[in-house]
């Protein structure tokens, strides 16, 4: 009987260190997400869209497995969310932006061409 009480604790002993590397890992992951998405909001920034993109694919592959965990949505991952969500919205702010900007280049660029073809007509 002793034989598999000292068992048991072994059992109890292994699951509560899995536990425990388990939600060690579960941290890793949302931090090393946010460190993703805070390097990739840089690299938007500064025009390097090769590296965004990039970092961009890791940060997916590395958002599904927290999804399908379902980690942001436990409590005590509150602030990690909030801060991702955060990311995630600047991002989107950030290439709305650079998207009409380059809109807007694109409109000049057409005019000139167009004041071009005007020009080259009269000569």
């Amino acid at each position: 009987m002793q034989e598999l009480n000292i068992m048991s604790e072994g059992l109890v002993s292994d699951t509560v260190d899995n536990e425990a590397l388990a939600e060690n890992s579960f941290k890793q992951m949302v931090a090393y997400l946010e460190n993703i998405l805070t390097r990739q909001l840089e690299r938007v920034r500064n025009y390097d869209l090769d590296g965004a993109i990039a970092l961009a694919e890791e940060a997916n592959d590395l958002a599904v497995s927290i999804g399908r965990e379902k980690i942001l949505e436990r409590p005590d991952y509150a602030d990690e969310h909030r801060r991702i969500k955060k990311l995630y919205k600047d991002l989107c702010l950030i290439i709305a932006s650079e998207r009409q900007e380059v809109g807007e280049k694109l409109q000049q660029i057409r005019k000139g061409i167009k004041a071009l073809g005007v020009y080259g007509d009269n000569l």
